[in-house]
């Protein structure tokens, strides 16, 4: 019946043409190409297509960009500072280190020092141990060997040291000196670690203003440091990180010349990593440069 009335009805308006075809070609699709067409559009596994609601809600990981940079400045004859990064796969170690002790002692102290907590960390790897007290163990293991070292040749050499273990959303961190993790993040800058120096705990006591502490005469002068003791209390804290946000690791060659306010200014103004540690050297040179220049700036992405 159906056949006989599209028949009638084709003779009537003159129209030769299949009913597939003609259904086709209002939706937008050509007829000859129809066929390899569907199969695109329905391929077999549609479930890569159409994820379980729980696969499709999971962030995405979040993702790390870094760069770091040394200086010699433009005083100094030459550069105790070290410094390094370590790509452990799930894990992203971060190190600074600002030598002293006099001639070549800080550079030595310093390179050990980061050496040893890359070591500490690597051989940890497949312990499976718990990050927070890892750092703990690589900085000890860094004092021990800076003394060793020390005792070895009868000098006085020291360094500073600050550590991030970046896993999971999470900084681990460990400090001992002066040296300093910052995190910025929406508009704002906070030093996540202690100086371990005499103006800071004049400042802590109100004493001396933060401004103050930047020029007086016993600035550089710190009561704890790598190597100077068999043990070493070490500051450890856990920081959540985000996306948008920064973490910066330097040495007081620095914050010493550059205020937090501009250092974040520098960080959150620029995407580049490599950028932002080249601005942020050029302004502690312009602003002076007297001591070596230190820093790592990690972007969470």
């Amino acid at each position: 019946m159906m056949s006989s009335l599209w028949n009638l009805l084709k003779r009537i308006i003159g129209m030769d043409v299949a009913w597939e075809t003609m259904t086709l070609s209002r939706v937008g699709i050509d007829p000859a190409s129809a066929r390899s067409l569907t199969r695109v559009l329905q391929p077999v596994h549609t479930v890569r297509l159409r994820p379980e609601p729980e696969e499709a809600q999971m962030p995405a990981p979040l993702a790390l960009s870094w760069h770091g940079i040394t200086d010699t400045g433009l005083v100094r004859d030459h550069n105790e500072d070290n410094f390094t990064f370590l790509d452990l796969g799930d894990k992203t170690l971060f190190v600074v280190a600002d030598g002293m002790g006099g001639h070549d002692a800080g550079e030595i102290a310093s390179a050990i020092a980061v050496q040893a907590v890359c070591s500490e960390v690597r051989e940890a790897k497949k312990r499976g141990t718990d990050p927070l007290e890892l750092v703990e163990r690589a900085v000890q293991r860094a004092n021990t060997e800076v003394n060793r070292e020390a005792s070895r040749t009868g000098s006085n050499m020291g360094t500073t040291l600050s550590v991030a273990l970046m896993s999971d959303g999470t900084a681990f961190i460990g400090s001992v000196g002066d040296s300093r993790v910052y995190w910025i993040e929406n508009a704002s800058i906070t030093q996540i670690t202690e100086d371990h120096s005499v103006v800071a705990k004049l400042v802590a006591k109100g004493q001396l203003t933060k401004e103050d502490a930047r020029n007086h005469p016993r600035a550089n002068l710190l009561y704890r440091t790598i190597g100077n003791d068999e043990t070493v209390k070490v500051n450890i804290c856990t920081v959540p990180v985000a996306r948008g946000g920064t973490l910066l690791l330097c040495t007081d060659g620095l914050w010493g010349e550059v205020d937090d306010e501009e250092i974040r200014k520098i960080c959150a103004g620029e995407k580049h990593t490599d950028l932002i540690c080249a601005r942020l050297v050029q302004r502690a040179e312009a602003n002076g440069g007297k001591d070596n220049i230190t820093a790592i700036v990690v972007k969470v992405n």
